[in-house]
């Protein structure tokens, strides 16, 4: 259960991370575009080395999988919002 527990909490600080860089966007705030980007970053890093994990131990709940998959679908959606933003 305490995997569990850390696999939400990862997931949902990346969610957090996507909302903060959605918002700058929005904003057209380069220095929050900037900051909010390589916050992302890190969160998706140390969420993906979790789940890794718990792959491999078959401990990944269905939820968290899905959760997962819609935050790299929104991973996917930011980087063209910012693309088309700094082109």
């Amino acid at each position: 259960m305490a995997h569990t527990a850390a696999l939400e909490t990862a997931l949902s600080a990346v969610e957090l991370r996507l909302t903060a860089l959605g918002e700058a966007l929005r904003e057209r705030d380069s220095a929050g575009i900037d900051l909010h980007a390589t916050e992302l970053h890190r969160a998706l890093a140390t969420a993906v080395d979790q789940f890794a994990r718990a792959a491999r131990s078959d401990s990944l709940p269905m939820a968290l999988r899905h959760r997962l998959a819609s935050a790299g679908g929104e991973v996917a959606a930011q980087r063209e919002s910012l693309a088309r933003a700094t082109a």
